[in-house]
Parts: C-alpha cells; sequence; structure tokens
C-alpha cells in the first residue's frame, strides 16, 4: 500500500532531521577528538586549548614504553630527540625532531617518551649542534652529549615525579659507574670502542652449560668505554652483543682479567700498572719441536729505566733464562717435548713490576716427517762489508725416504737483489761476502727427500769496520831501569828528601792478566765442551740478546784481543769444522 502525500512530506522531514542531528554529533567528536593530548606529548604542559593537533610524523602505537634520556653537560639550550627505524623513511617526527622535557629537580637531565617499539636509531641535537647517528639501546638508558657514552638511567623517586603514567625505573638496579676491588676475582672486559648501546655477555661450555639465556648477562659500565663481567664459574667460550643485536664471532675464552675490544675485535690483558706492557713474544709459535731456538722478547714503558726478566717452567723446574736487566730478549733451545709456562718479569726504575705469562708446547720432532729448522748462526747483527761472513744451519725432520735435508741459501743485498746463485746442497754451512753497505736478507731453505720444504729468513746489517781483532798499540807501562837524564837547569832544592832513581824491586807476584791454566778456550757457555752452541752464545751476545754475565768472557776471547766478538765466533766455528787445531789464544 503506497503512502499518502501528508506521509510523503513526513518522511522527508524525519529523514532530514536525523541528517542534521548526525552532522552536529560528528562535529562534536572531531572537535573533543582535536583537544585531547597528543601521545608522545608531556601532559603536564597541556593547557586545554583547542588548537593542540595530533602530530602526523609519529607512528606506532601510542602506548608509553618507558623514557631515553639525554645528559645535557654540553650545556646545550633545548634538546630534540629525532628518532627513526633504520633502513626506512619512518620517523617520529620532521627533523630536527621533538622537544626533550628536562626533568624537574635535575640541572641537566632531560627526557623524551618511546611511544613506537620499532625506533632502533636516535640523534639528540639543539637544532644545530648534533650528535652522530646512535643506536637506540631501549627506555631507561641515558646519553651523555659530551662523554658520548650510554649508561643506565638512576632516577630519584623521591624528587623525580613521572609527567604521565608509566614507571621510569629500569627493569633491573642501576650498575656503579666505578668497580670496587676485583681481587681474586674472575673478570672478562669489553672495550665498547664500537659504541654499542648496551654491553652483554653470553658464555657457555655446550647448550645447557651457559651463564644465562641469549643474549646473556648485562655488562657493568665501570667508567670510559670499559664493561666488566664477574665470570661465575669456568667457561671456554663467549660472545658479546650489543643486547643481541650487533654481535661479536663465537670467540675463546682466555681467562681472567682478558678484554675485547669490539672494534679492533683483538683480545688484551686489561692492566692499570703504572709499568704498562706493550708486548711479551716469541719469534716463533707455538707449537715447536725440541731443539728449536727461540727467541722470548718483550716491551714495555715504566717510570724511568724498565729492566726484563725471563723464566721458563716446566713441571716443577723454572729456568731462568736472564735475570732483571735491560735486555728486552732471552734465547730459549727446549730439549724435553712437553707444555712449558713462559713468565716474562718486568721492573722499573721506580720498583713497579709487572709480569704476564703463556704457555708453549714443544713437540718431539725425532721422527717428523716434514724439515724444520732449528736454529741459523749467526742469524743477524752487524756484519763486515768486504768480508766472509760463515752461516751454519741446524735443522730436523725430513724422517722418510732416504732421511737426507738438503740446504739452499739465498742472499738478497740492500736493493733487493739476489746477490748469489741459490741451489740445493748437503751441506749445512755457507759462506757470503756482502759487497754494499746496508741491510741484507739470508732466506734458509730446507728440504727433505719428498720435497716438503720449510723457509725462514734473517737479515744482517753490514757496515764498513767491526771491532778491530787487535787493540791499539800503546807503549808499555813499565818503570824505567836507569835514571832520567840530568836536567839542562838546576831545579830549586825540594823541600823533601827526592826518591831513588832506580827502578822498584820487581813484584813478588805474577800480574792478574797472565794466562790462566783453567781456561777451556772456545767454551763460551761454560758446560765443559766447545761446541757448536758456544757459537751460538757469541752470536747472541753480539746482536744484544742476552748479557756478559751469560758467557764466559774469557773462555770465548778466543783470538785475545781481550773482547768477545763476531771473529771469535768464525774461529770456533773453523776449530769445529776441524780447520784450525788451536786457538790464536793458546798460541
Amino acid at each position: 500500500m503506497g503512502l499518502t502525500g501528508k506521509q510523503t512530506k513526513r518522511a522527508i522531514s524525519l529523514l532530514l532531521c536525523l541528517a542534521v542531528l548526525v552532522s552536529v554529533l560528528t562535529f562534536a567528536l572531531t572537535v573533543r577528538a582535536e583537544e585531547l593530548p597528543v601521545a608522545g606529548t608531556d601532559a603536564s604542559a597541556y593547557d586545554g586549548s583547542s588548537n593542540l593537533t595530533r602530530s602526523k610524523d609519529l607512528a606506532g602505537t601510542g602506548a608509553n614504553l618507558g623514557y631515553v634520556y639525554c645528559k645535557n653537560t654540553a650545556g646545550w639550550s633545548t634538546v630534540n630527540a629525532y628518532m627513526w627505524i633504520k633502513d626506512t623513511q619512518t620517523n617520529n617526527a620532521a627533523w630536527p625532531g621533538k622537544a626533550m622535557t628536562k626533568v624537574s629537580g635535575t640541572t641537566d637531565v632531560w627526557r623524551y617518551e618511546v611511544t613506537n617499539s620499532s625506533w632502533n636509531m636516535i640523534i639528540f641535537n639543539n637544532g644545530s649542534a648534533q650528535t652522530d647517528d646512535l643506536d637506540y639501546p631501549g627506555a631507561g638508558y641515558i646519553y651523555d652529549n659530551t662523554t658520548k657514552q650510554w649508561s643506565v638511567y638512576e632516577t630519584q623517586p623521591t624528587t623525580v615525579q613521572p609527567t604521565q603514567g608509566g614507571g621510569t625505573n629500569p627493569t633491573t638496579a642501576p650498575q656503579p659507574t666505578q668497580g670496587g676491588s676485583t681481587t681474586g676475582k674472575n673478570y672478562v672486559y669489553c672495550e665498547n670502542e664500537a659504541g654499542w648501546g648496551t654491553v652483554t655477555v653470553y658464555m657457555w661450555n655446550s647448550t645447557s652449560d651457559t651463564n644465562a639465556a641469549w643474549p646473556g648477562v648485562a655488562m657493568t659500565n665501570i667508567g670510559g668505554n670499559e664493561w666488566r663481567y664477574e665470570v661465575p664459574k669456568s667457561f671456554k667460550n663467549v660472545i658479546f652483543s650489543n643486547n643481541g643485536q650487533s654481535q661479536t664471532e663465537d670467540l675463546t675464552f682466555p681467562g681472567k682479567d682478558y678484554m675485547w675490544n669490539n672494534k679492533t675485535k683483538t683480545w688484551s690483558i686489561r692492566d692499570t700498572s703504572p709499568l704498562q706492557i706493550s708486548s711479551f713474544a716469541t719469534d716463533l709459535a707455538s707449537p715447536q719441536y725440541n731443539g728449536t731456538g727461540i727467541i722470548l722478547s718483550a716491551e714495555a714503558e715504566g717510570e724511568g729505566t724498565v729492566y726484563y726478566k725471563f723464566s721458563v717452567t716446566f713441571g716443577s723446574s723454572t729456568t731462568v733464562l736472564s735475570d732483571f736487566s735491560t735486555s728486552n730478549k732471552a734465547v730459549w733451545t727446549p730439549q724435553t717435548a712437553g707444555t712449558y709456562t713462559l713468565t716474562y718479569d718486568f721492573k722499573d726504575a721506580k720498583g713497579n713490576t709487572n709480569k704476564r705469562t703463556k704457555e708453549y708446547v714443544i713437540e718431539d720432532g725425532s721422527a717428523v716427517v716434514a724439515p724444520y729448522i732449528k736454529t741459523v748462526t749467526p742469524n743477524s747483527g752487524d756484519i763486515q762489508n768486504g768480508s766472509n761472513v760463515q752461516i751454519s744451519v741446524a735443522a730436523g725432520g725430513g724422517k722418510t725416504g732416504t732421511n737426507l735435508l738438503f740446504y739452499k741459501y739465498t742472499i738478497k743485498n740492500p736493493s733487493d737483489e739476489i746477490a748469489n746463485v741459490p741451489y740445493y746442497t748437503r751441506n749445512t754451512s755457507y759462506t757470503f761476502k756482502p759487497t754494499a753497505l746496508g741491510l741484507h736478507t739470508l732466506t734458509v731453505n730446507v728440504q727433505g727427500s719428498d720435497n716438503k720444504t720449510v723457509e725462514r729468513s734473517y737479515v744482517f746489517n753490514s757496515v764498513g769496520a767491526v771491532t778491530p781483532t787487535t787493540p791499539p798499540e800503546t807503549q808499555p807501562d813499565v818503570q824505567p831501569t836507569t835514571a832520567p837524564p840530568a836536567p839542562t837547569q838546576v831545579p830549586p832544592a825540594p823541600t823533601q828528601a827526592p826518591k831513588p832513581t832506580t827502578a822498584p824491586p820487581a813484584p813478588t807476584q805474577a800480574p792478574t792478566e797472565s794466562f790462566q791454566p783453567n781456561v777451556l778456550y772456545g767454551d763460551a757457555d761454560d758446560d765443559g765442551e766447545v761446541t757448536i752452541l758456544d757459537v751460538t752464545v757469541i752470536q747472541r751476545y753480539r746482536a744484544g740478546i742476552i748479557q756478559l754475565a751469560q758467557l764466559n768472557e774469557r773462555n770465548a776471547d778466543v783470538d785475545g784481543d781481550d773482547d768477545v766478538t763476531i771473529l771469535d765466533a768464525t774461529l770456533i766455528q773453523r776449530y769445529r769444522a776441524g780447520i784450525i787445531s788451536k786457538f790464536p789464544a793458546e798460541s
């Protein structure tokens, strides 16, 4: 049934009234929405006016996820926080970001409410000066715009009142900025040069034996870039990370007081001693075979002169290679296979001390197939230009086939040109004559019968002259046998009786410089025998590796010139080779 004309008009009027009512309600709701405080602003600053508009740049849920802080030690008049998601164009506001609010009761702490859990980058700025692009470590952290360091922000609930809902306290207790005594405790350190916002450490022996669930335990910032963690038990492996984001590779934990640099990716000992150790090393990496000459070396800086001591421990026995002296090198030639502990002791003029130790493995080379070089003598130092230099090589290995070893010697002059004709020989010694001043490189190759080869190089400095073989001629220091001739003029009378003009009587004992019958010429290491090791001792002494106290100076001076030189080593080599039957000092 259709509507009458009056009914139609009445229906149209009702529809118009409903449309007007909907429009009025929509307008009212829109105005109210525009008057609400915007998420991310400080509610205490809202004055209820209707001109506050919602930010169109703010992404996220709008929920209060906590605060990020800036310690404004740089003295900026305003502080802004510009946050964004890395590798996207999403940000919390157009540059320079959102104005931060100064925390009441503080002099330099500003904060910003984080409302998006996806923000992972942040820049603090005052519109002109600004920080670098920073990894955002999470709510509850504070960044110092002078020291450029993140740390956990410790709030003061008695004076600081939050302006919006949600707590400002971090979920864990704040960490002290300075560590207490570390005596007896096992710490591992991370030097945070990569600028991570926080540093966590994950340690493990197996999947069921870890220090905590991934990403591990938050480390303690003890000042500057250094972070510390007390290791509760023995762990073999460790990973440092930026709270599970940026992370290191799987690392082997080297032990107590070691520090990992997350920028250079290197371990070092954390050392606060006034005697700082720069290096402690061996010229050959562990392991090596018995009979191999290994050079221990060290460098340190302290208060005044630094003195070095080198010793080796095997089982319960400790051998001092070189006691405290200014020499920073020592030679060790182990004869027994096993694991040794090398100890480097340091002492300076002010009495400060320091120490380093490292383990070194020596293996038995008696049945080794691959050849290896034990010693090369001499292996460095000054040599006289235009004079022959004899090199002696001791090698091992090659236990296969014919069990023979073959040697090749290559000499490069200061111009880096090969100065000889290299070829393989059975000779374990080689003689060359430098014809130019400067550094010469000797490369020694040792090859077994199966063509396996080992190669090592040594540097010598060719100089124009070396210590002369005989001392300069001097006048004999003896008393005249007759009175001196009378002066041409008579001197004034002496006030005391004149001395006799005849020579004094001869001494009743021989001079101390006379030949000692118990001298064993050539036995420089004082072991009762003349061997190739005596040559090595002299060469080490001339190179400054050992001190005079470590060789028998009288025995080593085989040419009788009152000095231990490279020529004495050469004469001992000739004696060992049967070229000479006695030393010049014995003539």
